[in-house]
């Protein structure tokens, strides 16, 4: 149905901040500018045959107002008002009471690509939080090497935060102190062998990512040509 033919129940307590809707937009659409499509709609909105009013996906609704889209719709037959507000709290109640396991949930991220980690509803700021680990203090690589000591690098840059955070997730890297312990980031070598596995392991999540880096041309040769000398 059209979303502008529903109407949202007034006694719902819960409110929709503008952040959580893009969020929501997001999953449910995608991202046109990255031509990605989204999860679409994976969930009905729960509208009383009583009163007509929505009573469950109340953010789902107001999400596609704001784009005028349809959206798919469940009736239910409530018997009463008491029912039906008491299923309307208890939809809401039930969300806040879930626990979240942090390292599943790592698990669950790191066999994602880039692209599918847009579509998670997190964005890359609770992502990086999520994969710093706070209990870890003795790194196993400090970050600022010992004096005299020197390395070759070979350096992997990202051009936005989501791609920083997957490449976070796919290696491993947290946060860890230097060796003088007096601060904390994510400067990070990482073993070949290391990165290797991880790469072997999570080939299905980085195939995505090939054709679309971009890399920048060598530079051009140049010939260097010698003056002579003029005789004296």
């Amino acid at each position: 149905m059209p979303a502008a033919e529903l109407t949202p129940h007034p006694q719902n307590p819960k409110r929709h901040p503008a952040k959580q809707l893009d969020r929501y937009e997001v999953v449910v659409a995608g991202d046109p500018a990255r031509k990605k499509k989204g999860n679409g709609w994976r969930r009905a909105v729960v509208v009383s045959m009583r009163s007509l009013c929505i009573v469950k996906g109340n953010g789902a609704w107001q999400m596609a107002m704001r784009r005028g889209w349809d959206v798919p719709v469940e009736f239910q037959d409530y018997k009463t008002e008491k029912e039906e507000l008491r299923d309307l709290v208890a939809d809401n109640r039930l969300a806040e009471l879930a626990e979240t396991d942090d390292d599943k949930l790592r698990a669950v991220l790191a066999g994602l690509d880039a692209a599918d980690l847009q579509l998670t509803a997190f964005d890359p700021g609770e992502l990086e939080k999520l994969l710093r680990d706070t209990t870890q203090i003795e790194g196993e690589f400090p970050i600022t090497a010992k004096l005299g000591e020197s390395y070759d690098y070979v350096m992997i840059y990202t051009t936005n935060d989501t791609e920083f955070v997957f490449l976070q997730s796919l290696f491993n890297i947290r946060p860890e102190r230097s060796y003088k312990k007096t601060g904390v980031g994510l400067g990070r070598a990482i073993p070949l062998e290391r990165a290797l596995k991880a790469l072997s392991e999570n080939r299905h999540s980085i195939d995505v990512q090939g054709a679309d880096h971009d890399h920048a041309p060598a530079p051009a040769r140049r010939r260097r040509v010698r003056t002579r000398k003029s005789a004296r």
